[in-house]
């Protein structure tokens, strides 16, 4: 049941079937998760010691302690609620049932089918000239930030699988993300591309050929570079314009994050409150609050969100939010780290060394993508945090009964 809420919550087949949306699809498969866990599992953990329950814990309380004391409250609030319980419920299921090779498997390849099913959507909006992007959730780049964090998914669980028929089907995947990829002609997305293929080159892949590995990453670059397209290589080439006003210009957001270090340093300690960003960001342009160089007639007024998830924690929750989320990635990825590293020093099957290898570099390619976007609250960063304390617990607890 869990993997049926990730794949809801991240395929979004409701924003595919729209005719689904009416019914909170959800909100029920939530519900039929807890009852099934309640009534189903047989061992419960005690999870409040991990590290990664604290960290959580500590960040949504920050949010809690900015929001009466921020610019909308209220929606601060609802925030709250929807982030701190729901994902919390959600990373709970996670810390307690996530808890082997088979089940840490079933959810990378949830996530793999949830990225082939929004890139399927999107090549098909792209074919009939539609709308890229999934409905009331993902518009185009934050599509391409799926599409780029479940890409070295399939590739891996290609690689890697045993059977011939799911190596094509993961890897067939893999390429229709890239021509998802295209579709939504995301500057962000084509960064993150970059900065995950140069990571896959250069990481150490256990039990995966290096020559296949390249093979394929060249057959994916061929294929990008098949169906790249005059209108995406010209939007591309507008990454390094220095405009703010241009509506093309790609680094126009380079005077938006000015103005976001403008109102952290105004609220350093507390933020303007989770989820308030626009509210506060609105009343600077409406009572001049901004320096003159920073001000609505020199850099305009179009932003409602910063576009960048790390300058947007700072400003809506300070210095300590910021400082817990950067915690909270830079956990995920020493747990990766770590687990490929106990696997090799003492032997351990492969297994767990490919999927923290699959997980860091989806990681990679989120929040390289995520620093174009307002992405700071998006469950796949802390379900990653989460994955990544029961992988490396799993082969501490491996390596100590001696099963190599």
């Amino acid at each position: 049941m869990l993997c049926i809420w990730t794949f809801i919550h991240v395929g979004r087949p409701q924003d595919i079937l729209t005719f689904l949306a009416p019914y909170h699809i959800g909100d029920i498969i939530a519900g039929l998760t807890i009852l099934s866990y309640y009534f189903t599992a047989q061992h419960r953990p005690q999870i409040r010691s991990y590290p990664e329950v604290r960290l959580f814990v500590f960040f949504v309380g920050i949010a809690a302690l900015s929001t009466p004391f921020g610019y909308y409250p209220g929606k601060s609030l609802y925030f709250l609620i929807d982030f701190g319980i729901k994902t919390g419920i959600y990373l709970w299921l996670i810390a307690k049932l996530i808890t082997s090779e088979e089940r840490i498997q079933g959810i990378l390849k949830t996530l793999f089918f949830s990225g082939a099913a929004m890139a399927s959507s999107a090549i098909l909006r792209a074919a009939v000239g539609g709308r890229i992007g999934g409905g009331a959730t993902y518009d185009p780049n934050d599509l391409a930030l799926i599409l780029v964090t479940t890409l070295p998914i399939g590739i891996m669980l290609g690689l890697s699988s045993s059977s011939f028929r799911s190596k094509i089907l993961f890897l067939v995947g893999a390429a229709f993300n890239l021509i998802g990829i295209i579709a939504t002609q995301s500057r962000g997305g084509f960064l993150g591309l970059l900065a995950l293929g140069g990571f896959m080159l250069s990481v150490k892949l256990p039990g995966i050929s290096k020559k296949k590995f390249i093979l394929i990453l060249s057959v994916l670059a061929m294929i990008f570079g098949t169906y790249l397209g005059a209108e995406y290589e010209e939007r591309i080439q507008t990454i390094f314009d220095e405009s703010y006003s241009d509506v093309s210009a790609g680094s126009g957001r380079i005077g938006l994050w000015r103005q976001c270090l403008h109102i952290a340093k105004d609220h350093p300690i507390l933020g303007v409150g989770p989820n308030a960003f626009s509210a506060a960001f609105g009343h600077y342009l409406e009572t001049d609050k901004f320096p003159e160089e920073l001000s609505r007639d020199q850099l305009g007024g179009k932003w409602q969100t910063a576009h960048n998830s790390f300058l947007l924690v700072l400003d809506e929750m300070g210095l300590p939010g910021l400082l817990l989320f950067l915690a909270i990635n830079i956990r995920s990825f020493r747990n990766f780290h770590r687990v490929k590293a106990i696997s090799a020093n003492h032997n351990l099957s492969s297994n767990l060394s490919v999927q923290a290898t699959t997980l860091q570099m989806a990681l990679i390619g989120f929040l390289v993508c995520a620093f174009f976007l307002s992405q700071s609250y998006n469950m796949i960063i802390y379900q990653f945090c989460f994955l990544s304390g029961n992988m490396l617990r799993l082969t501490r607890s491996i390596k100590g009964s001696g099963d190599v």
